[in-house]
């Protein structure tokens, strides 16, 4: 599950990948302190940690790549088998003891440590430990700067490994699967609730969870047709029909959307304005996926999506383009979005290789229902790479 500490392999590439980031940030020591973790540790802590921590602790990392543990008697163990840390400190009585010999050992002019202003995924210290932590620097290491390490777990969190990478495209493969699974149940006259139930069911018989809650939605339920639980609303002739679900495997999450249309009596073919809708938001998808690359920006993205949707006649869809998964279906850091208030600077980072979003566009036809597909999608140095073959043509359902 997402909240659990990641493997060894994961946490040695993120170590890896710490050091390199420290050192492009020219920080001389990353600062994670924590304490009892088991009982819930900040986001950043299950990349970096093989096991939990019960009194004050540090993992640090310098831009070398030396990694240290300063943590109670009693907690050494994983960390010394693991063969991760250069060196893992102890202490019976006092934190304060190890943590002097670290900043002799490293001498750090610029220490930094998990807040933000921005990103919460990037704020886990807590403000009594903040304070704790800086009063320790400013006896011991009075001239080091404190800073933000924001960019640092961001990083980390946000560039995935290759084993992130294959845990989140087996999640991809196993949702295609189960919508594929999904088009041969649908049929008029089952109820959302039915729908959601047959979902669940299959997600269990492969032995793993819901990244989030499952969403179904049949025909047009007006402001209703967002999040919200499925309801004894029956699928009929002439309902879009819209499924959003995704799956936890090794940890990392999918999230994917798919849409059907259910064909009346004597129909061929989806009408006018519901064939319009899926269009408009392939189209959308597809503008904004040319211009996924490394180096661009996320409100570049939604802009070119929201565009492609307004100027076919349709509303503003009231959220972002699309968010990041991986150990959380909504993974924090970079966000295809627009300028609003709500997501701070976010839609402002710059993107990099290795970051996992989905794409993810929506309208109302009204009548008819809920238009919404949604690809995951990961950047390389070419450009936005589908993890699974896109939905490009709206899927049909019969009376059965």
């Amino acid at each position: 599950m997402a909240h659990d500490l990641a493997p060894k392999e994961i946490i040695a590439e993120k170590l890896d990948q710490a050091a390199r980031k420290i050192n492009e940030q020219a920080i001389d020591l990353w600062v994670t302190f924590v304490q009892e973790t088991s009982a819930g540790a900040e986001r950043v802590f299950s990349y970096v940690s093989p096991g939990h921590l019960t009194w004050e602790s540090v993992i640090a990392v310098t831009p070398t790549g030396e990694r240290f543990v300063i943590c109670g008697k009693f907690d050494q163990q994983d960390f010394e088998e693991s063969g991760l840390f250069t060196e893992v400190y102890t202490y019976v009585e006092d934190f304060k003891e190890p943590f002097g010999r670290l900043l002799q050992r490293v001498k750090p002019g610029k220490v930094a440590l998990n807040f933000s202003f921005n990103d919460p995924t990037a704020d886990g210290i807590t403000h009594g430990k903040f304070v704790f932590l800086q009063g320790l620097l400013k006896e011991m290491a009075p001239s080091a700067e404190v800073v933000s390490a924001e960019a640092v777990v961001l990083s980390l969190i946000s560039s995935k490994s290759p084993i992130e990478r294959s845990a989140i495209q087996e999640g991809v493969d196993l949702t295609v699967k189960i919508f594929g699974e999904i088009s041969a149940f649908l049929r008029p006259g089952l109820t959302e609730k039915e729908i959601y139930g047959f979902i669940q069911e299959r997600i269990l018989s492969y032995g793993v969870t819901p990244s989030f809650q499952t969403l179904v939605f049949a025909g047009d339920r007006g402001a209703g047709s967002g999040h919200g639980s499925a309801t004894e609303n029956p699928v009929q002739p002439g309902d879009l029909v819209h499924v959003d679900m995704g799956v936890f495997v090794r940890g990392y999450a999918s999230d994917m959307q798919r849409t059907w249309y259910v064909l009346k009596p004597g129909e061929e073919r989806a009408p006018e304005p519901a064939q319009k809708g899926f269009d408009t938001i392939v189209r959308s998808i597809e503008a904004s996926g040319r211009a996924l690359k490394p180096g661009a920006k996320g409100i570049e993205l939604d802009t070119i999506a929201r565009k492609v949707v307004t100027d076919a006649g349709y509303p503003e869809y009231p959220h972002a383009l699309g968010h990041q998964i991986g150990r959380h279906v909504h993974d924090g850091g970079a966000l295809l979005g627009p300028a609003w208030a709500r997501y701070r600077n976010t839609p402002f980072l710059v993107l990099e290789e290795g970051q996992i979003f989905t794409l993810e566009p929506s309208l109302t036809v009204p009548g008819f229902g809920a238009v919404g597909i949604e690809e995951d999608v990961i950047i390389t140095p070419e450009g936005a790479r589908y993890m699974a073959p896109p939905q490009r043509h709206l899927w049909t359902v019969r009376g059965k």
